[in-house]
């Protein structure tokens, strides 16, 4: 089978006027079908907030965390400010704000681990590991298959168990009602340790004393289809 390389894989975007070409690597991928078509969504790895190509004073201060989603016609612009503002998530089509976005993946094929005592191995042989979660929602006819690299993984040589706790990655909730598609994804870390179940906790605007700040703090569990695959 073949996955993705994520070291090897990235988007790119360009800003209007060519100001700026902005390579960023891809830190997961979310394969969304419904009536009958797939869209493919890619997360890019966060970054801080910067004055790009200054002189000096190359951080912004106040800084903030930034990281995008992109699909090949829209784009949501995630920003972590402290206390976080209303306008923390920035979607909108990419034609409306970028000259373009390249999204390039660079496939490897790889394995399938295919029980508790090969994922122990491959976890302890430092093979690179991916993990793949599919998830439906069956009664809106709707799913996503889910891959993204596997940076944390527990093992057990002894009684050959293991647990997967990795993100960030994209999940989507199905049944939101939202003008773009692209804002029914989430950013999310995953947890599992069984083929069958999965475990997200959620980005989400969290009361911190009279603040809000973005935090992983809705628990989400749901029936899954996990895969653990070695390069």
């Amino acid at each position: 089978m073949q996955v993705c390389n994520f070291g090897r894989s990235f988007a790119t975007f360009t800003t209007q006027g060519r100001g700026n070409n902005a390579r960023i690597q891809v830190e997961a991928i979310c394969d969304l079908f419904e009536g009958g078509r797939t869209t493919r969504y890619v997360l890019v790895a966060s970054c801080k907030s910067e004055d790009t190509y200054a002189a000096d004073n190359l951080f912004k201060d106040p800084n903030y965390d930034f990281c995008a989603i992109f699909s090949d016609t829209q784009y949501d612009i995630v920003r972590q400010h402290l206390p976080l503002s209303d306008s923390w998530r920035d979607p909108g089509p990419i034609e409306h704000r970028f000259e373009g976005v390249s999204i390039d993946l660079c496939l490897t094929e790889a394995t399938e681990c295919s029980g508790a005592e090969e994922i122990v191995r491959a976890t302890l042989n430092h093979a690179p590991l991916v993990g793949i979660t599919e998830i439906a929602d069956e009664a809106a006819g709707k799913s996503a298959r889910l891959e993204y690299p596997i940076k944390t993984m527990n093992v057990n040589d002894i009684e050959w168990v293991w647990q997967v706790d990795t993100g960030p990655v994209i999940v989507p909730a199905f049944g939101r009602d939202v003008p773009l598609a692209i804002q029914r994804l989430d950013l999310a870390f995953v947890a599992y340790n069984r083929p069958d179940r999965a475990e997200f906790v959620i980005l989400r605007p969290t009361p911190v004393g009279d603040q809000m700040a973005g935090h992983y703090s809705e628990i989400r569990r749901c029936a899954a289809t996990n895969a653990i695959v070695r390069l």
